[in-house]
């Protein structure tokens, strides 16, 4: 697995704020710790060397604020081939 970052909050539209400290490609399945599965991240906003990722919940979960968050390598590989 590969940390991309931690949860920030959730936004007004109820989508989850993570501060990246990798940016993956878009629409990949984002993880917690322990696999279980957040979301996926469908946009990257904010400048070059602090971004931030927008987070589309698969249900909306409180614990997740404040943990770090993860990808899984075949995802990750499966976005690049297309």
């Amino acid at each position: 697995m590969r940390r991309i970052g931690h949860a920030l909050h959730y936004s007004r539209l109820g989508n989850l704020v993570v501060k990246l400290s990798e940016v993956p490609p878009l629409y990949v399945n984002v993880y917690t710790y322990t696999m279980k599965k957040v979301g996926v991240l469908y946009d990257v906003i904010g400048n070059v060397k602090n971004p931030y990722g927008l987070v589309k919940p698969a249900a909306r979960d409180d614990s997740v604020v404040g943990q770090a968050l993860y990808v899984r390598p075949q995802d990750i590989e499966k976005r690049r081939r297309k």
